[in-house]
């Protein structure tokens, strides 16, 4: 079962909340564990999996140059950051007397890209007018800050609190105000930031229906839970593994399934559109070599029809129009692409086919029905075959082209020309009537052709 980006969201804050309480008001529960290897492994983990978004939402802002995009890669490099280079690293090449100097600078990294983060999830996606310069502005300011922030770390270290030993006794009855003060109003602050991040993503996935957003917007709201865990237990002895960690360690895992979604589309995105080329190419291909020689053909196979004795002429001129259409119609379904609208795509047809015919149209077309490929070429092509008929065979002026979805999709061509007779529905395969009840029913569909009153003829195709 899919779950809507709201619900998602909801879901996992309620079950970060619900471990949280339990922690809080069971005792025997462990909050910590001494263990510095799977501490660093939880700090690599999580700085390269944010580094891994932030070069994916960055390749997103050279291919959009959207403001929010670019918000979106600057919070995940500052996260990767803190993780990463200023927690991971340290402790790992260094000893324990980095311990602080690593706890303080991935904390205020972490707030920093928690607020860039939340900004991004809510600030309007604006083109920029310059995206290179643009970034290149935001990459040296991030990296002066960064340099900034290590510098006054540096400069007052021993100064700098380290929260409380978890071995330390605490009065029993409850949650205590234990720890700095600097270091609890530090988490919160990271806390809030990351719950108006998940709203503003959760806000933007639903808008937009994009997953990656969906995912973002779980992967904050985890990650706010972590924090507020942080500001119960305010430790920043980085060979403890709390159950803040735990929650930290699920929002970038869950942050790494939405990337992995992202490569995904990427890839699928990128067949598509080498599929589309290649499909393009033979189109051409069709138009400039077999397209021209069977309007050729087809252009003398009308003139020498027309003199008295060429009878079997007629039956070559006619052959060669309907090898003529077929490759019209060939041409005109390789250039359309799937992304297409229905109602965009059976316009155009009409259009093309009546600016041929030297015949006018009138629309009467829903927009936003979604259909499968293979429903939509087969509706194109009935519509081909009945507007050709129409402007051909009923000589026709005016073709009326209507689509709806109610319990079903309607199609329906009526025209003003002569009509004629339904039963050659079962006798006549040259109007192709027997072609379009075929495709009809390979939809589990209905084709209906009658006679109308005023004269015309009307084709209804309706599909369940």
């Amino acid at each position: 079962m899919r779950l809507s980006t709201r619900y998602r969201t909801v879901f996992v804050a309620d079950l970060a909340g619900g471990l949280t309480t339990l922690v809080m008001v069971l005792p025997f529960v462990h909050l910590a564990y001494r263990s510095t290897p799977l501490h660093a492994t939880i700090e690599t983990a999580s700085g390269m999996i944010a580094l891994l978004a932030a070069f994916l939402v960055l390749g997103r802002f050279r291919r959009t140059a959207r403001s929010d995009d670019l918000a979106l890669a600057t919070a995940l490099g500052f996260l990767a950051c803190a993780n990463f280079v200023f927690s991971a690293m340290p402790w790992a090449l260094f000893s324990e007397d980095s311990m602080r100097f690593s706890a303080w600078t991935s904390l205020i990294g972490t707030t920093v890209g928690a607020a860039v983060l939340a900004l991004s999830s809510w600030m309007p996606s604006r083109r920029l007018r310059s995206p290179k310069r643009t970034a290149g502005v935001v990459l040296i300011t991030a990296l002066v800050a960064y340099a900034f922030t290590a510098a006054l770390v540096g400069l007052y270290e021993t100064r700098l609190p380290l929260g409380f030993d978890p071995t330390t006794s605490v009065p029993p009855g409850g949650v205590h105000t234990v720890g700095s003060q600097a270091l609890l109003v530090m988490q919160l602050v990271a806390a809030a930031f990351f719950m108006i991040a998940a709203i503003g993503f959760t806000r933007r996935g639903e808008r937009t229906g994009d997953k990656l957003m969906t995912w973002l917007a779980a992967s904050a709201a985890l990650a706010s839970f972590a924090r507020v865990n942080y500001a119960l237990f305010p430790s920043l002895y980085t060979q403890w593994v709390y159950v803040g960690d735990a929650l930290r360690l699920g929002s970038y895992l869950l942050l790494l399934v939405g990337a992995a979604g992202e490569i995904n589309r990427y890839q699928r995105s990128l067949s598509e559109a080498a599929a589309m080329d290649e499909r393009r190419r033979i189109a051409r291909e069709l138009h400039d070599g077999l397209a021209q020689e069977l309007a050729f053909v087809a252009a003398q196979g009308r003139s020498l029809s027309r003199r008295p004795d060429a009878v079997e002429i007629k039956y070559v001129a006619a052959a060669a129009e309907r090898a003529l259409d077929e490759s019209r119609r060939a041409i005109a379904l390789l250039t359309y692409s799937k992304d297409d609208p229905l109602d965009q795509a059976l316009v155009q047809t009409v259009e093309e086919l009546v600016d041929r015919a030297g015949c006018r149209a009138r629309f009467d077309v829903e927009p936003g029905i979604e259909v499968s490929g293979d429903t939509r070429e087969a509706l194109l092509r009935i519509v081909r075959e009945a507007v050709t008929n129409a402007s051909r065979h009923g000589r026709a002026d005016m073709v009326t082209v209507e689509l709806e979805n109610g319990n079903g999709i309607r199609l329906r061509i009526a025209d003003n020309g002569i009509g004629f007779d339904p039963a050659a529905l079962e006798g006549e395969p040259g109007f192709g009537l027997i072609t379009m009840r075929t495709r009809t029913r390979a939809l589990g569909g209905e084709l209906r052709i009658a006679r109308l009153p005023e004269g015309g003829t009307e084709v209804e195709v309706v599909i369940p």
